[in-house]
């Protein structure tokens, strides 16, 4: 996956200390910065960002879906719970989808 964050720091900050994602590389150049962040397996989220001193001017995202795997649906409550600790704002809480997800939303 890959997104132009209108935040760098707090899109960095959400995937790597919220959700625990592995750092790999990162750069900070003077026409752009990006840091790539491991899923797990052979996945990576590579966000972009505006170089020191300029700012995004793109369209903002209306939201983003991330998909995480578990165990057990006691797996994804505890999760949840870890998250909103961490500072995300609840949307809607951990429930079973008609889909057969058990799912939440949150903002950060």
């Amino acid at each position: 996956m890959l997104f132009f964050a209108r935040d760098f720091e707090k899109s960095v900050s959400f995937y790597r200390d919220m959700l625990g994602m592995k750092y790999i590389e990162g750069w900070d150049r003077e026409d752009d910065k990006g840091t790539l962040l491991s899923t797990g397996g052979t996945g990576v989220i590579e966000i972009f960002g505006e170089p020191q001193g300029k700012t995004y001017e793109g369209p903002s995202p209306v939201a983003i879906n991330l998909a995480l795997r578990f165990e057990d649906v006691s797996a994804v409550d505890s999760f949840y719970e870890e998250l909103v600790a961490k500072g995300a704002e609840n949307i809607r809480a951990p429930k079973d989808d008609a889909y057969g997800h058990h799912s939440f939303r949150i903002i950060v």
